[in-house]
């Protein structure tokens, strides 16, 4: 069968759908943020904040002496998470501990009609979410306050 048909057959097959398909525009709301701490880092995909979240990281850890931090990434951003969380512990000789959890997170999306007389309509989806808590050896910490 020559690639042309084959394509045109894929496309005639109805394709299994996750979510019913909603008439109108959708409007993604923020994720809902479990309380957040100062030692909580959340990681986007933007990549010109690399340098400061891991500058924000490496100063939670060693100037403001928390005794671990944590590394939120959501969705496309969670390859930026650990990142981040990779080249901290570099920049500490690998000498820190990271415990990686993995998550499933709903996300709430508005679904705005295309006729105003009818109700907005709320959806949910899921994502994956990624969480690494990053900790200094007790030694170290000793070492780092000694300095001080």
């Amino acid at each position: 069968m020559d690639p042309v048909g084959a394509a045109a057959k894929l496309q005639s097959r109805p394709q299994d759908q996750k979510r019913a398909v909603i008439e109108g525009s959708v409007k993604k709301r923020k994720p809902i943020r479990p309380s957040v701490s100062r030692s909580d880092i959340y990681v986007t995909r933007e990549p010109r904040k690399f340098k400061a979240q891991v500058n924000r990281a490496r100063k939670l850890l060693l100037d403001r002496n928390f005794p671990s931090i944590t590394i939120h990434g959501l969705g496309a951003a969670i390859p930026q998470a650990i990142k981040i969380a990779n080249t901290v512990k570099a920049s500490l000789s690998d000498q820190m501990t990271m415990d990686v959890t993995t998550d499933t997170v709903n996300i709430y999306d508005d679904v705005m009609p295309e006729n105003p007389s009818d109700d907005i309509v709320t959806q949910v989806r899921q994502n994956s979410a990624i969480h690494i808590k990053m900790a200094l050896p007790d030694k170290l910490k000793i070492l780092i306050s000694a300095k001080r």
